[in-house]
């Protein structure tokens, strides 16, 4: 097999759980990484759950986070140990840091220092709110970049407090879109021979998963309610006589099959039901009516009866349940390993396959484990002209120059060129991560079948225009229409795909056959083409050809199972589900598969492939911490709300005019700090450490609640945050687009589009500092905007062919159904 990333030389000098996810990723994928450790280690070892006692090497988000790494201790005091990281810093085509720019340019290692030694270096930073802005150097943990992001504004029910994400989302999330940024440098390095600073924001990333609150706001002046336990359309979580199943719709057709599936026509024309917005308005009633339907039920045999339905029902397994599920035991999905103190070690593995190979990570390491052995090592620098063999950060020949001078595109993956015929958001955003990148991106619909993302607009003319999911993760794309039953549509996609580098599809298997367009058809005519495909459970597997859509993923995974009130039942995240979880790792494949391409090439062979992902093991990879814990300590905590098994206090708490804010105290001198504000000196010395206000969180919360209920909650967040306390306002769209430190980034652009007018969007949660950030004037493509200039471009198409295909509806602009022809 060879190794996506083999090569590639890391150096982790991060803590915690989100930069070390992004380093973890990148070693899993072949990258030799090294993890550089303080004596005491990196924090995130303290962390726990542990294995047993609270061992340091037995950490449950140490373990998940640090696979396929050697550790090296650096004692910051000790010169001998200075000179190892001088050595590592030359050695290293990436150093990957939880900490600002700026923070580690007063230690002599910000990017300028670094890239005076090697112009070929890529450091990426990853931290809470980026390096610059007015909040870059605030606090912050998973429970306030929740609230600060817009996902805790969704989380829960209007009648009780607005909730975390019951795994720590917010931060692997966003060691997964460093680790794309990350390949997106070392592809631009490779490419044009001129390394980067990547900057990585955690907040920037929670805005973007979260998304509805930002674009319902933008697009109709209300960022929505939070009604967590009902999902969109609407879909449930229903009881079963041994657990909980998820019943989900989408579609009006879906809708119509859950009526009969229940027994239940009648609904179809009942006017309490009559469309989404009917249903939304008395979902709870109808939830209460399904729920005596599958109460008396096992939750198997809900889930498969309505699979064969073709229903997109999900399970929400415990995290004992999610280790046992048939298709992860199936396609051998789960990472397992003895390890010397913690035992028997199970996670989730990569979530995708190039082909039938299965990347493969090595156990986590000891603290400075490999010390000796690397300070022995020579750990040779590259050559100013690169190594002999195509390794990575050495330019292409001809492919621009290493002072950023001459010749160099104004982005990083311009050249690229990719197919996109996916639908709704996962795919989509998969390809927008390129598309913000400068490649060619080609969106392909048909006015057969438009993308479903698009029914979720207006009821104006035009709908279809009018969606903001849509127009938010299709911008920089050209826009074509083609009826892939026609074989002159299929034709189009054929020929394109000569010159293609990357297709797109996230059908449930077998479509792309019946088009004629598998991945032995396409690899007959491009052999270096790249294939994602990206179906919920993958392509293999006796659960392959199951219904999936985004709550249903993101319920296989088990986020549900620890999300919600202590002494409610599972509840939705609020959002859009398993489909950034699977976006971003869609885009993580794709990056790692361009690389492995790269290598093939140079040992003269074929560098494409096709990528297996199943949108369940990448929802399942984000849970990884809390799998992890179980697989090493039999513990299953379930949902526990706000709370948190280390720290206290640490929930959101009332403010003014309906307004909540997120509060943590993670140290005895932060609760200290907090009493003193809240006016009970008392506290230090009745509660001085974290086990004695463990035990009275219930009295504490209560006292907390009582104080900010008369105040304002982002005043009291800036000055919670002064004195260095954990804080964040649960923000909903309208203060997440009024914010000063996201202005302050520009992290919002304004499109104009052509029906819904000038709108905002978030850009991708990461800057480059050599590169430009994605292009504003190219909105989302209106249906079939760019067919004709894109036929014309490329294929061979005459004018009359072409007018013959709009003439029998192969291309067009109109929905088929909205004609009244």
């Amino acid at each position: 097999m060879t190794t996506a990333l083999d090569g590639l030389r890391v150096l982790d000098i991060s803590e915690g759980l989100a930069a070390p996810f992004a380093a973890k990723l990148l070693g899993d994928l072949g990258a030799d990484v090294i993890k550089l450790e303080p004596p005491e280690g990196d924090a995130a070892r303290r962390r726990g759950p542990f294995a047993g006692s609270e061992d340091i090497e037995a950490s449950a988000p140490f373990l998940y986070a640090n696979t396929s790494k050697r550790s090296v201790i650096v004692d910051p005091a000790d010169p001998d140990d200075l000179a190892l990281r001088a050595r590592l810093l030359d050695w290293a085509d990436v150093v990957i840091s939880h900490e600002t720019e700026p923070s580690l340019a007063a230690r002599g290692l910000g990017y300028r220092q670094l890239s005076a030694r090697r112009p070929e270096v890529i450091l990426t930073t990853v931290t809470g709110f980026g390096s610059d802005g007015p909040y870059a150097d605030w606090q912050w943990n998973h429970l306030t970049a929740g609230a600060l992001g817009g996902f805790t504004y969704l989380c829960g029910r209007e009648d009780r407090e607005p909730l975390q994400l019951g795994a720590s989302v917010t931060e692997t999330l966003t060691g997964a879109y460093a680790a794309v940024a990350t390949l997106i440098a070392v592809y631009a390095a490779q490419e044009h021979g001129r390394g980067d600073h990547v900057d990585v924001s955690v907040i920037e990333t929670a805005v973007n998963a979260a998304l509805l609150p930002v674009q319902r706001y933008d697009y109709t002046g209300s960022s929505g309610a939070r009604r967590a336990d009902i999902g969109p359309s609407p879909s449930f979580i229903l009881p079963t006589s041994d657990g909980y199943v998820g019943a989900n719709v989408l579609t009006q057709a879906q809708w119509e099959m859950l009526c009969q599936f229940f027994g239940k026509p009648e609904f179809i024309e009942d006017p309490l039901f009559a469309d989404g917005w009917s249903r939304m308005e008395n979902s709870r009633d109808l939830a209460t009516q399904l729920a005596e339907q599958t109460r008396p039920r096992t939750a198997d045999d809900v889930f498969h009866d309505a699979q064969t339905w073709r229903i997109p029902f999900g399970l929400i397994p415990t995290m004992a349940d999610v280790l046992n599920l048939l298709p992860h035991r199936e396609r051998e999905f789960f990472f397992s390993f003895d390890h010397p103190r913690a035992g028997r070690v199970r996670m989730p593995g990569i979530p995708w396959m190039f082909g039938d190979e299965r990347p493969l990570g090595s156990r986590t390491p000891l603290l400075g484990e490999h010390t000796d052995d690397i300070a022995a090592a020579s750990l040779s620098p590259r050559s100013a002209e690169g190594d002999a063999d195509p390794l990575p950060l050495s330019p292409r020949a001809g492919g621009g120059v290493a002072d950023g001078c001459g010749g160099l595109p104004s982005r990083p993956l311009e050249g690229l060129r990719v197919i996109d015929l996916s639908m709704f958001m996962s795919g989509p955003m998969t390809s927008l991560i390129f598309a913000d990148g400068g490649a060619d991106v080609i969106k392909v619909e048909s006015v057969q079948r438009i993308d479903g993302w698009r029914a979720g607009g207006a009821t104006d003319d035009f709908w279809w225009e009018w969606a903001p999911q849509f127009n938010w993760v299709n911008r920089n794309k050209h826009g074509i229409t083609l009826n892939l039953t026609d074989q002159r549509g299929s034709d189009v996609i054929r020929h394109m795909v000569r010159e293609a580098d990357i297709l797109v599809e996230n059908y449930t298997p077998r479509v792309m056959g019946n088009f004629g367009l598998s991945y032995e058809e396409l690899h007959e005519i491009n052999p270096e083409l790249i294939m994602i495909s990206m179906p919920g459970f993958g392509l293999t597997g006796t659960w392959s050809h199951y219904t999936a859509f985004a709550n249903t993923t993101e319920q296989m995974s088990g986020l549900p199972h620890l999300t919600g009130y202590a002494d409610d039942q599972p509840i939705f995240s609020g959002t859009t589900g398993g489909d950034p979880l699977a976006g971003v790792m869609g885009a993580l494949a794709l990056l790692s598969a361009l690389e492995r391409r790269r290598r093939l090439n140079a040992q003269g062979k074929p560098g494409g492939c096709h990528i297996d992902l199943s949108q369940t093991e990448t929802a399942t990879s984000f849970t990884g911490e809390a799998v992890t814990a179980y697989s090493i300590s039999g513990e299953d905590h379930g949902r526990r709300g706000n709370d948190h098994p280390q720290i206290a206090p640490h929930n959101t708490y009332p403010c003014v005019d309906d307004h909540w804010i997120a509060i943590a105290c993670e140290t005895d001198a932060q609760f200290a700090d907090l009493a003193r504000l809240v006016g009970r000196d008392d506290w230090a010395g009745q509660y001085p450490s974290f086990a004695d206000r463990d035990a009275a969180r219930g009295e504490i919360d209560s006292a907390i609640a009582e104080w900010t209920r008369n105040r304002d909650a982002r005043q009291l967040m800036r000055e919670l945050q002064a004195m260095r306390i954990p804080a964040g306002a649960v923000y909903e769209g309208r203060e997440l687009l009024e914010d000063q430190h996201l202005q302050a980034r520009g992290f919002f652009i304004t499109q104009h589009h052509t029906y819904a007018g000038a709108r905002r969007y978030p850009l991708q949660p990461y800057r480059f500092a050599n590169w430009s950030g994605p292009e504003i004037d190219r909105p989302s493509p209106t249906l079939g905007r760019d067919t004709r200039e894109v036929l014309a471009r490329l294929t061979t198409l005459t004018d009359a062919e072409v007018d013959q295909m709009e003439a029998d509806n192969v291309i067009g602009t109109i929905p088929l159904g909205e004609r009244g022809d």
